[in-house]
């Protein structure tokens, strides 16, 4: 059997990653819309491997959440902010990954086993990795 750690309480854990579930499936919904708003291919594909990183995200908390909570239904969904073009979705963008990279190292401060820190660790890796690459989208807008 797994040793468990000390977390907060099981029903706060279960609550912030229903959150965090419907936070992730917000940004592929705003992040496919800034991947149509791409000016060229390259960034386009770019940004959809983005979509596709943060819809894994769901799923990984959604079997997380079925582990420590069978039973649980679920937060209301989070709508996505309105794409208002290109540059300005970007910033828009670094800002929710930079604010999901501390909700990540929350998240592991609260998991009730070593390997869901683990795993929600390792989605905080993903997420910094995004930071970097919108940034470097943003130096290859400005040229």
């Amino acid at each position: 059997m797994e040793k468990t750690v000390a977390p907060a309480s099981d029903a706060s854990f279960i609550h912030d990653i229903q959150e965090s579930i419907q936070d992730e499936l917000s940004d592929v919904t705003f992040y496919a819309g800034i991947a149509n708003e791409s000016p060229d291919e390259i960034s386009r594909l770019i940004i959809t491997s983005i979509v596709g990183d943060e819809y894994a995200h769901a799923r990984t908390q959604a079997a997380l959440l079925h582990q420590v909570n069978p039973e649980s239904a679920g937060a209301p969904p989070v709508p996505p902010p309105p794409n208002t073009g290109y540059r300005e979705d970007i910033l828009v963008a670094i800002a929710g990954e930079e604010s999901a990279v501390a909700r990540y190292a929350f998240l592991a401060s609260e998991a009730p086993t070593l390997t869901i820190r683990y795993i929600l660790t390792s989605i905080l890796g993903d997420e910094y990795g995004h930071i970097r690459t919108w940034y470097a989208l943003l130096q290859n807008l400005d040229g």
